[in-house]
């Protein structure tokens, strides 16, 4: 019997992802790496570290965002 794996299954896409890398954060925010660095150092974006591994939660990302967007935090682009 041979099992036959459907090629979407191994896939995943960053909308699937739970913790993002800083660089895969950058890329949904359309910024620079260290602007995402700079926001972790300043507690502004909260960080899960794994080891050495720093990630960040799609929910606290999406939280982030959602501050900026209602001007609620004090969120400015330095």
């Amino acid at each position: 019997m041979e099992t036959t794996t459907h090629p979407s299954t191994l896939t995943t896409t960053a909308a699937d992802t739970l913790l993002l890398t800083l660089d895969e954060a950058a890329r949904q925010l359309c910024c620079a790496r260290r602007s995402v660095e700079r926001h972790v150092a300043s507690h502004r974006l909260h960080a899960v570290h794994l080891g050495r591994s720093v990630r960040i939660e799609r929910r606290e990302l999406e939280r982030f965002i959602a501050r900026m967007r209602d001007g609620n935090g004090q969120v400015r682009d330095e």
